[in-house]
């Protein structure tokens, strides 16, 4: 309806200028890491609740593989609440990346589920070039894993790299997760 539409253009656009860099967030990248800093955690995640939520409840061929289940109406109530949920409740990891080289903002992948850590994942190809890769099984998020979700304190770390190799994404995160002593 216009006003869900309304509210959810308010956080998109703020996604939006966050990872495009419009409100003067720094990105900081090294050893296949990427960090931000000073997101406002709210609508942020506001946003990644709704691209899921989203993804899940659409009829569109696009997003067939989408399915959150009863879990569904969790998010559609804590979007319509404004109020986010916890890191580690369908928390997102971000990869920003490249095909092989190749600027990929404007491409689009249908979405489609995983496993990472025995736990059920989305993972959503869109989104000035990155991957998000959505945590949506009941049971918590494996405590290395949560660490590259948005924090309360308005930080976030990813992972950047070449996208055509996913593989290397599950290798990058183990050390990394090493390196900071998880």
């Amino acid at each position: 309806c216009h006003d869900c539409e309304q509210q959810f253009a308010k956080y998109e656009k703020y996604a939006a200028e966050v990872m495009t860099g419009r409100l003067g967030h720094r990105f900081k990248a090294a050893n296949g890491r990427i960090v931000i800093r000073g997101i406002d955690y709210r609508p942020f995640k506001l946003f990644q609740m709704s691209v899921l939520w989203r993804g899940s409840v659409s009829s569109l061929d696009f997003f067939r593989l989408v399915s959150l289940g009863p879990r569904e109406e969790h998010l559609r109530v804590e979007f319509l609440n404004g109020e986010p949920d916890a890191p580690g409740d369908f928390g997102c990891v971000v990869v920003v990346g490249h095909d092989r080289g190749e600027d990929i903002a404007d491409t689009l992948f249908n979405p489609e589920p995983f496993r990472w850590a025995g736990r059920r994942m989305h993972k959503f190809f869109f989104f000035a070039g990155s991957t998000w890769l959505y945590h949506c099984d009941q049971r918590r998020a494996a405590d290395h894993l949560q660490k590259f979700f948005l924090q309360e304190d308005g930080s976030l770390t990813g992972f950047f790299g070449d996208l055509a190799d996913t593989k290397t994404h599950f290798p990058i995160a183990r050390r990394a997760a090493r390196a900071a002593g998880y």
